[in-house]
């Protein structure tokens, strides 16, 4: 009789020890599902590309993160461009202007002017931190926008790697408009003749890249066409090939300009190209693959 209750008073312990781990497994995915996104290992901060042009050339992954994200950091007119994802977010203000003093000591600055614009600048960046950092404290996630690529001539933008670089921001990519001008060009811009090598950068560098005849993607930063072309006669020889890509990644405004640098200058006339053009100087312009007989 004995051996038999003590049979029986294992078998209901194993029983409710099984029941105790059974219950704990049906608890723990419910309690995962409420986690936040700092328990869950999810970065709270993104800085998100959203394409260049029209608004079908953002990503997939993009649009997913925007989607998941609870606060919204972007300029006006991406509010109207992205609306049907944007529905039911809260937003803070971009500040855009602010980016160049970000690490400046604005007392430093002599002219009074000057003084006071990096002084307002900083506060207006400083609203925007504690925003985005009272939302994380809050288990919300946040996605910054930005256009094209962030991290291509990024400047509005990197900076947020810096200054919470302790949230561990995730970067999710985008289509550039270099990638768009590329596919306007229709050309490798890496099939050049006397070199491979292509080298994206401003006017101000371009003098030191040129001693090897690169092909070169100038970002143009507001500078004059003009300009620009007096500069580039110097390091390369006439003939070089040259276009414009306008509004690259717009499918009705995308234009492609081509000739040489000593004729462009008459080809465009009076063009006035927007901020949105890209310029491309390479003999890959001129390349054409030999066919096999």
């Amino acid at each position: 009789m004995l051996k038999t209750y003590e049979r029986e008073t294992g078998a209901l312990s194993s029983a409710l020890v099984f029941m105790a781990f059974f219950v704990l497994f049906l608890v723990q995915p419910c309690g995962a599902i409420h986690a936040s996104s700092s328990e869950k290992g999810e970065p709270a901060l993104y800085l998100v590309s959203i394409g260049v042009g029209d608004a079908d050339l953002i990503t997939v992954r993009a649009v997913n993160t925007i989607k998941k994200s609870d606060v919204i950091v972007c300029r006006e007119k991406t509010k109207g461009k992205f609306a049907e994802y944007l529905d039911g977010k809260e937003f803070l203000d971009i500040s855009l202007s602010g980016w160049r003093t970000y690490g400046k000591d604005c007392s430093r600055i002599e002219d009074k002017e000057k003084r006071g614009r990096c002084e307002e600048n900083r506060g207006k960046r400083a609203k925007l931190i504690s925003g985005i950092r009272s939302a994380i404290a809050a288990e919300k996630t946040v996605a910054v926008l930005g256009s094209g690529d962030i991290l291509i001539y990024g400047g509005p933008y990197r900076w947020y790697l810096e200054e919470f670089a302790d949230v561990k921001p995730r970067v999710i990519p985008g289509v550039s408009c270099f990638n768009a001008a590329n596919a306007a060009l229709r050309k490798d811009v890496a099939s050049g003749k006397e070199t491979h090598a292509v080298v994206l950068t401003t006017i101000r560098e371009a003098e030191k890249l040129s001693g090897h005849h690169p092909t070169m993607v100038i970002f143009t930063m507001h500078t004059k066409f003009k300009d620009l072309v007096e500069k580039l006669k110097n390091l390369y020889p006439p003939q070089t090939p040259i276009a414009v890509v306008v509004y690259a990644g717009y499918k009705e405004k995308e234009r492609v300009f081509k000739g040489r640098l000593n004729t462009i200058l008459e080809q465009v006339g009076d063009e006035k190209f927007p901020f949105e053009h890209l310029v491309y100087v390479g003999d890959f312009l001129d390349q054409k693959r030999e066919k096999a007989r």
